[in-house]
């Protein structure tokens, strides 16, 4: 203890001390109007007047900071929120129109074929190898389609099922060869066979064999189902004559038909489930006794 009384630093602070003292003593024996003592009190007590402001105004701006940081993030996590429930109310909404418009349609139908019993679907996928004569619908056995059902639109015949699965079904349609329909020329009766053709299936045109030779068949005549079989209702649209030539050395005629219902850019369909003499087992019915 000794020491530091001793001490240069003891000195320095005693005598900054008395300086002190001595100008507060003089500034209150002068009424306290002395300029020079409040400017060299001022001198000493401002810089710590300054530092300290400065640690006050940072730890008060830092306290801030993190402050709105956490308003900002719980802001931030509501409108994430709001935002993920309004994408969800809009798909909600999408769905319901194009259910909407699927019944819609379904109800069109329904009403130029009132015996039909009618399932709505939506295509869902297509083979890009064959994209003219197939496609994938959201419907399968557990919604009680079967093999070789009809598949139309308002505008007319599609295809038809032709491999069901529990919750999906593949549609192969009428472009394509595989699939035959017996057809009736509206305008004249005439009886024929629709099928597709590979070189015609690009185009999106169908062929029509075994029309009469002296059928009265021509360009912009409506073709519609014959209803033969019990596989295909009869009266469904199928297309309308675009061409017609002779076949078989003039025995009969051959027609260019183009589908009504577009088979390669439907997005909605209607599986016809049952329908009025529709026949008991089409499982394995050939197509060319459609």
């Amino acid at each position: 203890m000794r020491d530091f009384f001793r001490s240069l630093q003891f000195k320095i602070f005693a005598a900054v001390a008395l300086v002190l003292v001595g100008l507060m003593l003089r500034s209150a024996l002068g009424g306290g109007t002395s300029t020079a003592t409040a400017s060299v009190f001022s001198v000493v007590v401002s810089p710590i007047q300054q530092l300290s402001s400065t640690v006050s105004d940072f730890f008060y701006n830092a306290f801030s900071s993190i402050a709105t940081a956490g308003q900002l993030r719980t802001e931030n996590t509501a409108l994430k929120k709001q935002l993920s429930d309004l994408r969800s109310q809009l798909v909600n909404y999408n769905q319901m129109q194009q259910e909407n418009a699927q019944y819609q349609k379904m109800y069109s139908i329904s009403k130029e074929h009132p015996d039909l019993k009618l399932l709505p679907a939506r295509v869902i996928s297509r083979d890009p190898g064959q994209w003219y004569s197939a496609f994938t619908i959201d419907k399968g056995l557990v919604d009680g389609i079967k093999p070789y059902e009809p598949v139309v639109t308002p505008d007319g015949l599609v295809g038809e099922t032709t491999e069901v699965m529990a919750t999906t079904s593949v549609v192969t349609t009428i472009l394509d060869p595989t699939v035959k329909v017996s057809i009736v020329v509206s305008e004249s009766g005439d009886l024929g066979l629709a099928h597709g053709d590979r070189n015609l299936a690009a185009k999106g045109l169908l062929a029509i064999d075994y029309l009469p030779k002296d059928s009265a068949v021509a360009t912009g005549n409506i073709i519609v189902t014959a209803g033969r079989a019990g596989v295909f209702p009869a009266n469904l649209k199928v297309g309308l004559v675009q061409q017609v030539k002779t076949q078989n050395a003039g025995i009969t005629l051959y027609a260019v038909c183009k589908p009504l219902a577009d088979p390669t850019t439907v997005k909605d369909v209607t599986v016809v489930t049952d329908f009025t003499g529709k026949s008991t087992d089409t499982s394995n019915t050939p197509s060319a006794s459609k």
